[in-house]
């Protein structure tokens, strides 16, 4: 599935793209998970990599970088009913930023309440 073209917005030139999991609950590295064992790779040293990555290390950067655009094309193409692709302007973009940051300052919060009344 591929997303909406932008070019059917008048401002497409003022928007970029953004790629979000539909359910919230969902977890994208099942999802790259699955990919590389469909794909014949190694999940545990992909992982493992991404984990302790470092600028200098060009060779493994590449490989990340092309496991994690396969990984993409893999997604959209076997569960588009989890994507949601959203053509956004920089104002939009702030505010599902700054909509993201209170929701984990709220889920931080409400975990930091629930450990101290463990110990209360």
């Amino acid at each position: 599935m591929a997303p909406p073209a932008a070019s059917d917005d008048p401002d497409h030139d003022q928007k970029h793209l953004h790629v979000r999991m539909r359910d919230e609950h969902a977890s994208i590295y099942d999802l790259i998970t699955e990919y590389l064992q469909a794909a014949g790779k190694a999940p545990d040293w992909y992982w493992r990599t991404a984990g302790r990555l470092e600028g200098s290390d060009a060779d493994n950067l590449e490989e990340l970088l092309c496991s994690a655009f396969e990984a993409g094309a893999f997604i959209s193409h076997d569960h588009p009913e989890d994507l949601e692709f959203l053509w956004v302007n920089e104002a939009e973009c702030e505010r599902e930023r700054k909509a993201e940051e209170k929701g984990e300052q709220a889920r931080e919060s409400r975990k930091e309440r629930s450990t101290m009344s463990h110990y209360a």
